[in-house]
């Protein structure tokens, strides 16, 4: 069995989903627009020497948690 995570966080009461994060330095300010279009985020944020790549959540539910049991071995 396998979980798919998502890094959620609020910033400004806004709450996002990150997509990557890199460090200032290893990407230059030019190529920033471009890699954001290029992964299909939505907004850019820049803090403490780091680009957020992420997406804004304009909604949220909660959910009932299901679990499905798989027989193993998969065929693909």
């Amino acid at each position: 069995m396998f979980n798919i995570v998502k890094q959620v966080f609020n910033f400004n009461d806004t709450l996002y989903i990150l997509k990557r994060s890199f460090k200032e330095t290893n990407m230059p300010e030019d190529m920033v627009q471009g890699y954001k279009k290029y992964i299909g985020a939505d907004t850019v944020l820049k803090k403490d020497g780091m680009y957020y790549f992420v997406n804004r959540i304009d909604e949220a539910q909660i959910v009932k948690e299901t679990y499905i049991q798989l027989e193993l071995p998969l065929e693909f």
